[in-house]
């Protein structure tokens, strides 16, 4: 288990930063940066031996990628709840990490209960009952810097998802030969069907996430820095999709994957359907003015079976990026 000692306070109150490891990383500048998303599905269960795991294994197979020199550099992690998570942490080896909020940080307006606009109540209290915290964990083998997060309040979110205190995640990452540290953006939306509320009040608690995340991206990120979105977006229905690829101002990973033919390629088992628009889980990315990003490799992964079940009802989403910094080579 962590030790409680090693959690610094980040700039922003709610977010834990863990210290850097003994090791120091390379200062060898890479010429990819691989990016995974995974929504883990570690949700409370009375199921506690089958989930924990499901969890030991994947903190197993980022342990063996290491071993390898295979591993993502970063990892963004959703629906990450409780200490049964701690063994990816501990496990994996990466040096910097960064949790979300919990669940009592930020602001509750009152007057939204469970954050439904609708005839139908979900719940009775007059202020918002958060039972989990944001669920969201970012682990990276690069410095992390100037994390800073704001929840989604109010109208913001629809049904069951209220319950936990869902946000938006952003921190700096430091990669050697980089000018400007990487903008990393992370968030788990509101989903649809399983959160058991109306139709319209689902799709209109989306677009309000959607809004926070541009006026976010607008507050914190500049045109200067490069930026990789990447999480559990729950975009897709075609719907939620363009109003949200229209709002954030940022490249769709995959779309521009297979745009671009031979220079990109998705993995033998991933089919093009997994990366583009029937997917939740979704990288975005915006070049800076010192630094192109370019996608160059996808792949959907931890499909594996354990004593027959998924390690999760969602698969891993990897994206790598070529870096070129041609100001640096004064071209």
């Amino acid at each position: 288990m962590i030790k409680r000692g090693f959690y610094i306070l980040a700039l922003c109150a709610g977010l834990g930063l863990l210290a850097p490891r003994a090791y120091s990383a390379s200062g060898v500048p890479p010429s990819i940066l691989r990016v995974l998303t995974y929504n883990i599905n570690a949700l409370p269960s009375p199921v506690i031996r089958h989930k924990t795991a499901r969890l030991n294994r994947i903190a197993q197979i980022l342990k063996e990628r290491r071993e390898q020199g295979t591993q993502p550099d970063i990892v963004v992690l959703q629906e990450a709840f409780g200490e049964r998570c701690n063994v990816i942490i501990e496990q994996s080896g990466y040096k910097y990490v960064v949790r979300g909020p919990g669940r009592k940080s930020g602001k509750n307006p009152r007057g939204t209960s469970w954050g439904v606009e609708s005839v139908r109540s979900y719940a009775k209290r007059a202020k918002p009952q958060k039972f989990m915290g944001s669920g969201l964990i970012i682990l990276s083998d690069y410095k992390i810097t100037n994390p800073v997060f704001t929840t989604f309040s109010g109208k913001a979110c629809a049904g069951l998802d209220c319950l936990a205190n869902k946000a938006i995640v952003m921190t700096e990452i430091t990669v050697p030969g980089l000018e400007t540290p990487v903008k990393l953006v992370t968030s788990h939306f509101n989903s649809n069907r399983s959160a058991k509320a109306p139709g319209a009040v689902r799709l209109r608690a989306h677009q309000y996430q959607t809004d926070i995340l541009a006026k976010f991206l607008a507050r914190t990120t500049s045109m200067d820095a490069p930026l990789i979105l990447a999480g559990d977006f729950n975009t897709k229905l075609p719907a939620r999709y363009e109003y949200f690829r229209e709002e954030i101002n940022a490249l769709d990973a995959a779309e521009s994957c297979l745009k671009t033919g031979l220079s990109c390629a998705l993995d033998t088992q991933t089919a093009p359907s997994e990366v583009l628009y029937m997917t939740d889980d979704k990288q975005f990315y915006r070049s800076g003015s010192a630094t192109l990003l370019t996608p160059v490799y996808i792949e959907r992964n931890f499909r594996e079976l354990l004593n027959g079940r998924a390690l999760s009802d969602h698969t891993g989403y990897e994206v790598h990026y070529a870096l070129d910094t041609p100001n640096k080579d004064g071209q």
